[in-house]
C-alpha cells in the first residue's frame, strides 16, 4: 500500500470514527447518528479497497453499511460489483437484482449490472440494462452507458447501430478513447475514410497505442494519403509488437481494447 492510499484510508476511517462517536457530547446525552453519512462512508471505504484490488476486504464495510440500512440499494449494488470481481457470478447477479428491487431508478446500478451481464455474454440482457441507464438524462455517466450500448451492438454484429451509440457517447463526452477507436474502425469498414481518420486522431490524443490501433492507423493513414503517418505507425508496430503478423490486417476479433 502506498503512502497516499494509506493516508486516504486513514482519512476515511477517521470519518467513520467521528460519525460513530458524534453523539458523545459533554452533556452525556448521545445525539442520533446520521445513518446516511455512515453508510456512505462505509461504502467509500469499500470502494477504496476495490480500487486497490482488495475485494475481500471490501465485504466487511459493505456488510456494516447493510447493518445500518438493510434496504440500501447502493450497498447491494457495491456488493454485486465485489462479487463480480471475485468471480462469484451467482452472488453478483443476486446482489444486483436485490439492489434494483430496492431502487429500480438507479442508473448507476443498471449500468453496472449491464457490465456484469456483458461479461457473462448475456448480450440482450446487458443491452436492456445499458438502455435504461442511457435514457436517464440526469445520469452523470450517461456517455459511458451509450459507449457500453455500442460495445454490445458491436458484439451482436450490428455495426451501424453501434456507430450511432458511439457517436452519441462522444457528443456527451469527447474524451472517450474506446468509443473513438471503435467508431473509427466502423467508419473505415463503411468506406468513410476521412471521418474514420478524424475519429482515430481523437483516439491517439487520448490513449496509448496497441497492436490493433496501430494497424488501423496504418490503413487509415494510407487511405487518407498521409504516408509519413503510415510509416511512423509501421515503425511503432514493429518496435512495440515485433511478432505482429502483417501490417494493417483487419481483425474483427480485436474488439477487446
Amino acid at each position: 500500500m502506498t503512502g497516499r492510499s494509506m493516508i486516504a484510508k486513514l482519512r476515511i476511517s477517521a470519518v467513520l470514527f467521528s460519525i460513530i462517536l458524534s453523539g458523545c457530547v459533554a452533556t452525556g446525552g448521545p445525539e442520533p447518528v446520521n445513518e446516511g453519512d455512515a453508510v456512505r462512508s462505509y461504502l467509500e471505504l469499500a470502494r477504496g479497497y476495490v480500487q486497490q484490488g482488495l475485494t475481500e476486504n471490501a465485504v466487511k464495510p459493505i456488510n456494516r453499511a447493510l447493518e445500518i440500512q438493510p434496504r440500501s440499494a447502493d450497498a447491494y449494488g457495491m456488493l454485486g460489483l465485489v462479487y463480480q470481481l471475485q468471480g462469484e457470478a451467482s452472488l453478483a447477479e443476486e446482489s444486483f437484482k436485490k439492489a434494483l428491487s430496492l431502487n429500480s431508478d438507479s442508473s448507476e446500478i443498471h449500468n453496472n449490472f449491464g457490465v456484469f451481464l456483458f461479461s457473462q455474454n448475456r448480450l440482450a440482457d446487458a443491452y436492456r440494462e445499458f438502455e435504461k441507464a442511457a435514457e436517464d438524462v440526469r445520469y452523470g455517466s450517461r456517455s459511458r452507458a451509450y459507449e457500453n450500448l455500442g460495445l454490445v451492438a458491436l458484439r451482436q454484429g450490428r455495426s451501424s447501430l453501434a456507430a450511432e451509440h458511439f457517436d452519441k457517447a462522444l457528443k456527451l463526452n469527447s474524451n472517450l478513447p474506446r468509443a473513438s477507436l471503435e467508431l473509427a474502425a466502423i467508419l473505415e469498414e463503411q468506406g468513410r475514410f476521412r471521418e474514420a481518420w478524424q475519429s482515430y486522431q481523437v483516439f491517439t490524443r487520448l490513449s496509448r497505442q496497441n497492436e490493433r490501433s496501430l494497424k488501423l492507423g496504418i490503413r487509415l493513414a494510407r487511405n487518407n494519403g498521409d504516408q509519413d503517418a503510415a510509416a511512423s505507425y509501421s515503425l511503432q508496430l514493429g518496435r512495440l509488437f515485433p511478432s505482429s503478423t502483417g501490417e494493417g490486417v483487419r481483425s474483427r476479433s480485436g474488439y477487446e481494447y
